[in-house]
């Protein structure tokens, strides 16, 4: 909403108003609550001695961080007096861009609330220094990893220990189970649940937000350096490695191709202590992905499964089809023959009448028999819709089809009756 009303005139602010507003949001949304654009409103602080924000302030306020803000200095004295103090905007309130609009609807869907609430310094999540009273799948993961051996590359071996997923080193163990520590407590204030999942003797981490499995770790990056052999070999020889634990730990997201970052580590200027409420905002974005992702298949097997219906429904309509022409080139084949039976009758009886052949003869109940035959043949008689003749066609035809005969290019490879 403006922050002035156009139809009331021009607007004043102070100086110290004005500092507070400047450092409150940024430049591109307080501009247009103002009447001005973001360049204009920064000419106007510049002109009155007003320190802005830097560049980049505003996405580390969004991380969590505190950055100290410069005080409102002095004018100089030739700006004094009470009338060089107010600052006052005549032009009218200006609507707000449409990326701007578009970023505050944004911010009204639940991702814009989780990334306010993560925003916020009342809620940062902070790592102890001392793990005490840990979460009780961290206190588990203590006493099993005490049992844990060491691999070649100094990371303790897990697999087979129903502990949280962890690939570091025994000097950076304690770091990782404090970040867990913090990461589930945080996460289950904020009504999530973590649980072990174990799978082919792998116990793997995973944290359920709204309604979704997202499964995670923390790895630490170790170097590998080759040690040459004493001698020249000549021949193939083992390799031998030298490897060193950096410390630096990266907490990753393990499931894959979800186009949202999986990916934490420690760096030259922030640590994973300082992301714990970035990475919670990312699982809320991964949980949305795998969501995403899974009603996205969900639609294409529906689709693929109606494709498939209705592809079936068309072989089953045509094969239907085809039995009925089966069944309507047997009637007409059974009604030519039953008109061709009862005019050969016919004829035959003529001719028997002109021999004046007795009513006993073996003739006349021979075509008695070929008149009832043909009675028997003429589907006018059955009145019936005729059945499919041979309703196994198809199949038959599928399974006793024969090969086709292979191609012979050679002379001598053709039967010899085609030579």
């Amino acid at each position: 909403m403006p922050v002035f009303d156009s139809a009331s005139g021009p607007q004043k602010l102070t100086r110290a108003e004005l500092y507070e507003k400047a450092w409150s949001e940024p430049m591109a949304t307080l501009g247009p609550k103002l009447g001005l654009s973001d360049t204009g409103l920064r000419k106007i602080c510049d002109k009155y001695h007003l320190p802005t924000p830097p560049r980049g302030y505003w996405a580390k306020v969004a991380v969590g961080q505190r950055i100290k803000r410069p005080p409102l200095p002095k004018l100089p004295a030739s700006m004094r007096g009470s009338e060089e103090t107010v600052i006052v905007f005549h032009q009218p309130p200006r609507p707000a861009p449409k990326e701007l609009v578009a970023q505050q609807a944004e911010d009204d869907y639940p991702a814009g609330v989780r990334r306010r609430f993560e925003a916020d310094p009342e809620n940062r999540i902070v790592v102890p220094a001392i793990l005490e009273q840990p979460h009780a799948l961290v206190a588990s993961s203590v006493l099993l990893l005490r049992k844990a051996k060491v691999d070649e590359d100094l990371r303790l071996r897990t697999r087979g220990l129903k502990c949280v997923a962890l690939k570091v080193s025994l000097s950076a163990v304690d770091r990782a189970l404090r970040l867990y520590d913090a990461l589930f407590k945080a996460l289950e204030a904020r009504g999530h649940r973590v649980t072990l999942v174990t799978n082919d003797n792998e116990t793997s981490t995973v944290v359920h937000v709204d309604g979704e499995q997202v499964g995670i770790e923390i790895q630490e990056h170790v170097t590998r350096t080759e040690v040459p052999p004493l001698k020249p070999q000549t021949g193939w020889y083992s390799k031998k490695y030298v490897w060193e634990a950096t410390g630096r730990l990266t907490f990753v997201l393990t499931e894959s191709y979800l186009s949202v970052r999986g990916k934490w580590s420690d760096g030259a200027r922030q640590n994973l202590d300082e992301m714990l409420n970035d990475i919670v905002f990312g699982l809320g974005d991964a949980a949305d992905a795998i969501k995403s992702r899974r009603e996205a298949f969900e639609r294409a097997e529906r689709e693929r499964q109606a494709a498939e219906a209705k592809r079936r429904e068309a072989e089953d309509r045509a094969r239907r089809a085809r039995g009925k022409a089966r069944a309507l080139h047997q009637e007409v084949r059974s009604l030519q023959q039953s008109l061709a039976v009862r005019e050969y009758v016919a004829a035959m009886r003529s001719a028997a009448d002109a021999a004046n052949l007795p009513p006993e003869h073996e003739l006349r109940a021979w075509l008695e028999w070929a008149e009832e035959y043909a009675d028997r043949l003429d589907p006018t008689k059955a009145l019936r819709v005729p059945d499919d003749p041979d309703p196994h066609a198809e199949y038959r035809t599928a399974w006793n089809s024969p090969s086709p005969e292979p191609e012979r290019s050679s002379w001598w490879q053709r039967p010899w009756y085609n030579r």
